[in-house]
């Protein structure tokens, strides 16, 4: 005769202010989950010149577990403009220009792009049948928010619960000892 076997679920709220339970749910969300992530974003930009540094930090509270990664350092606003778009814009000369702007050009569409809305990535970054162009100042058409953020919480989502229960599991083996 065929047995069923059930897994009871207990609430979790009840054991996350346990010492041994939030031992383990930090030592995983330290040792494995904040360092996934930073490797995804670092992967992101792996080809970019001017790479932000990335950093995380971990959250426990009674209602949820979470990890925010975040960019640093002297370049985290070009990954900030890169991921969440901008508007249209004027580019002026900076008082410390010789005089002009200068950069390729060939035509509204030249510029291939090194990632694409949508998670696409492993664009050249290079202007196609352009030429130097010179400017005092440059109307910036704005770019599209790349949403690399959305791309990897639905890429990584699966293995982040996986991760996260296998940790709640060996927390909850520590407090029967």
């Amino acid at each position: 005769m065929p047995t069923i076997a059930f897994r009871t679920v207990r609430s979790r709220r009840a054991f996350i202010n346990a010492p041994q339970v939030k031992k383990v749910l930090e030592k995983a969300l330290d040792g494995e989950v904040k360092p996934h992530f930073i490797d995804e974003f670092d992967k992101i930009v792996a080809n970019w010149k001017h790479k932000p540094v990335f950093q995380g930090r971990k959250f426990i509270t009674a209602d949820a577990i979470w990890v925010n990664i975040f960019p640093t350092g002297a370049n985290k606003l070009i990954y900030t403009y890169v991921t969440k778009g901008t508007r249209p814009h004027p580019i002026p000369l900076s008082p410390k220009a010789a005089g002009w702007l200068a950069f390729m050009w060939g035509g509204p569409g030249s510029y291939n792009a090194k990632t694409g809305p949508g998670g696409k990535f492993g664009g050249p970054g290079t202007v196609s049948g352009g030429s130097m162009t010179f400017a005092k100042q440059v109307n910036h058409p704005g770019n599209a928010p790349r949403n690399f953020e959305s791309v990897i919480r639905k890429q990584e989502k699966r293995w982040y619960s996986r991760t996260m229960e296998n940790a709640w599991r060996r927390a909850i083996r520590a407090m029967s000892r």
